[in-house]
């Protein structure tokens, strides 16, 4: 059953998945979205836990930043993992939203959509009653 619903985007970068019974188990990402990702373990066919901590590198502007999340194991098979993250912080959301889409925020979809970073200009102004 698929469970994610968000865009992806295709990705080969390493992976480090942390099991609680089997340790650091290496791997690689194949695609990711903000709700999850597939990840390649290659012979890896250990039976894991249905939560594992993953630790992945993240590109954004240019720069490269390590991300921490936790994630269920929606599915295992072929030497392949799909992952739903269960805990994201918001740092690590604003990331792969920047990497995804460009953009991390709502003010910064605003700018690069309607060229401006502020909508105080469209409030309507308040008028003493004094």
């Amino acid at each position: 059953m698929e469970h994610r619903r968000d865009h992806r985007k295709l990705l080969s970068s390493e992976i480090v998945i942390i099991d609680r019974n089997h340790g650091k188990i290496q791997g690689k990402i194949r695609n990711i979205s903000l709700s999850g990702m597939l990840v390649d373990i290659g012979d890896n066919l250990h039976r894991l836990n249905p939560i594992v901590d993953v630790s992945f590198p993240v590109e954004t502007c240019g720069c490269q930043k390590q991300c921490q999340a936790k994630a269920f194991i929606v599915h295992q098979q072929s030497g392949c993992l799909g992952l739903m993250f269960s805990e994201l912080d918001a740092g690590v959301r604003q990331m792969l939203r920047k990497m995804l889409y460009g953009y991390a925020t709502v003010a910064e979809r605003a700018y690069m959509y309607h060229g401006y970073s502020d909508t105080s200009h469209h409030l309507p102004k308040q008028v003493n009653a004094y």
